[in-house]
């Protein structure tokens, strides 16, 4: 039976083991790290006596590649679904708003979810309405070079509309300030969302914890089939003859038994592996990664009631309630990311109490932050414009990842959907 090196173990190599397996091909991963799952997994943390999250990751209805993911890992179980979209955002005065679309049916329950959100105006709303209604008409030519700013002002969202809404999905997503961000993904974005049926424009909250819902599912599954897996190895060199890889060589063996390779590591690696081939352009040193802080409290008494609040005009974009500690999360956060764990906490906490009355810095027992120095490349009309470009000439290689050119933000649904297709280019 051919066989398929997998290079990395995070969600894109696993989706690809995963979508090789399940059609009898023979695969074995390399992972470099002592653990599967990329910037996905979880851990033991003492201090909290509880698994921890690496980061918080929004996961929406849209995510339909992820979705069959877990389908066939058996861990769609471990998801709770919402029926209708529903979320409650907080101001900077304490005041609750909510859009939920629980009445009507689609797409009326998200027009009249729209039309009670009252932190938008009438005025705002209409052209709220009237911009979602344009979605599916808007020409990606006209947007290639424009950031996600200028194009919400251009289709007339107030800068009230922008901070209400469109800031914090932009910035959740894109991992990007809407200064920078690309209008062209996000658009994509928006129509995958709002113009694929009521499920799509739901939030999935996880009942357990990334690892048992991502890793130890997938690993059960593959360990039913032909699959092998190293952890803490390295791949150093990659060996290329009349375009086609001939050997791999890593810090513990050298491996030429295989007849295709799937390279599922962030740019930055392959651009340091020894290789007689160029594997990917130099240009990707050129774009700038942006950040994400993860901050977990472990509080006297949990005073969060909603499994997730988004804030208003804040340095902190979304809290997750998870009972026994809240996670808040900070994207684009590169002008975070120096600042000492004890400056990050100060700063969550200033937000905490302003949008939460009820919040006293004194509930705080632990406290635990998480920095993602470079949780995804920039999503800027430049690199969006780059990543479309890249192909490889090497006939039995793939390179794979949420950065590659899956048309979707650099999610877990682009790194899943990214497995995905690598697989099949190889399945005969």
């Amino acid at each position: 039976m051919a066989k398929t090196i997998i290079i990395g173990g995070g969600l894109a190599g696993l989706s690809a083991a995963v979508y090789l397996s399940k059609n009898n091909r023979k695969v074995e991963l390399i992972e470099s790290s002592p653990k599967l799952g990329g910037r996905t997994y979880s851990f033991f943390n003492k201090t909290f006596n509880s698994e921890i999250d690496n980061g918080q990751h929004l996961l929406l209805g849209a995510y339909k590649s992820t979705l069959e993911f877990l389908k066939i890992t058996n861990a769609i179980n471990k998801i709770e679904f919402q029926d209708n979209l529903k979320i409650i955002y907080k101001n900077k005065v304490g005041e609750s708003f909510t859009i939920d679309a629980s009445k009507y049916f689609y797409p009326i329950n998200l027009l009249s979810a729209i039309w009670n959100f009252n932190s938008l105006t009438k005025k705002d709303k209409f052209n709220f309405i009237r911009f979602v209604s344009s979605i599916s008409f808007q020409n990606d030519k006209n947007l290639e070079k424009i950031s996600v700013k200028k194009y919400l002002i251009k289709n007339n969202q107030s800068e009230n509309a922008i901070k209400s809404f469109w800031e914090i999905l932009a910035i959740s997503a894109l991992n990007t300030n809407i200064d920078e961000a690309s209008a062209v993904l996000f658009n994509k974005m928006l129509k995958k969302i709002f113009l694929a049926g009521n499920k799509s424009t739901t939030i999935l909250t996880p009942k357990e914890n990334l690892s048992k819902i991502f890793i130890d599912p997938s690993l059960e599954y593959l360990k039913q089939t032909s699959f092998n897996y190293s952890i803490s190895e390295k791949l150093e060199s990659i060996k290329i003859y009349n375009n086609i890889i001939t050997e791999l060589k890593t810090d513990l063996r050298t491996i030429t038994d295989f007849e295709n390779v799937i390279l599922a590591i962030p740019p930055y690696q392959i651009l340091k592996l020894n290789c007689n081939e160029k594997l990917l352009q130099s240009d990707f040193l050129e774009f700038e990664y942006s950040a994400i802080i993860s901050v977990n409290m472990k509080l006297k008494k949990n005073i969060f009631t909603e499994k997730f609040v988004a804030l208003i005009d804040s340095e902190v974009d979304w809290i997750f309630n998870h009972n026994k500690y809240i996670s808040i999360v900070i994207s684009d956060a590169n002008k975070f990311v120096e600042l000492s764990k004890e400056q990050i906490l100060e700063i969550c906490i200033n937000e905490l109490q302003k949008y939460f009355k009820n919040f006293e810095k004194d509930l705080i027992i632990k406290s635990l932050v998480i920095k993602e120095k470079r949780a995804t490349i920039k999503s800027t009309p430049e690199f969006e414009n780059f990543r479309n470009k890249i192909v490889t000439k090497i006939k039995n290689l793939s390179i794979v990842g949420d950065w590659t050119n899956t048309g979707l933000p650099q999610t877990i649904e682009s790194a899943i959907l990214s497995g995905k297709l690598s697989a099949f280019k190889f399945i005969k």
